[in-house]
């Protein structure tokens, strides 16, 4: 999934500050169940959390 900035700045403003750790080209979001990584691609922010079942609660 990507997002542009924008839509991550957005998404970003919502979270606990302690959890969001960025260097220049990463933002890493610790979770309680796994960390998701965005990583710039050109203009947009990816990540590659290809398996949302997982934060289903009980998977």
């Amino acid at each position: 999934m990507c997002l542009t900035p924008e839509a991550l700045a957005l998404f970003l403003n919502m979270l606990d500050p302690a959890v969001i750790d960025t260097q220049a080209d990463r933002i890493a979001i610790r979770a309680q169940r796994q960390e998701t990584v965005w990583v710039m691609v050109g203009d947009l922010w990816c990540t590659d959390a290809r398996h949302p079942e997982r934060l289903v609660e009980g998977n």
